[in-house]
């Protein structure tokens, strides 16, 4: 039963984690003095595979997150 307990721990910790990177991604790029889309056509080929990495593991631990909350409302 303990072991259940820690995963459940690390398993909302991990989606306050996700919580707070897609609070500081909404800070930094509405705090940016150019569009999202002017900035990547700027961006060296090094940023745009960053930021496309970033929207992935973003829409990925979205869904990590939906699913947690489901399962937390459903138990």
């Amino acid at each position: 039963m303990a072991e259940a307990g820690s995963v459940a721990t690390l398993t909302l910790l991990g989606a306050c984690g996700f919580v707070v990177l897609i609070v500081l991604n909404l800070v930094f790029f509405l705090n940016q003095e150019e569009r999202f889309s002017v900035w990547l056509k700027n961006a060296t080929s090094k940023q745009r595979f960053l930021a496309v990495l970033d929207v992935l593991v973003t829409i990925f631990m979205g869904l990590e997150f939906l699913e947690i909350l489901f399962l937390l409302i459903l138990i």
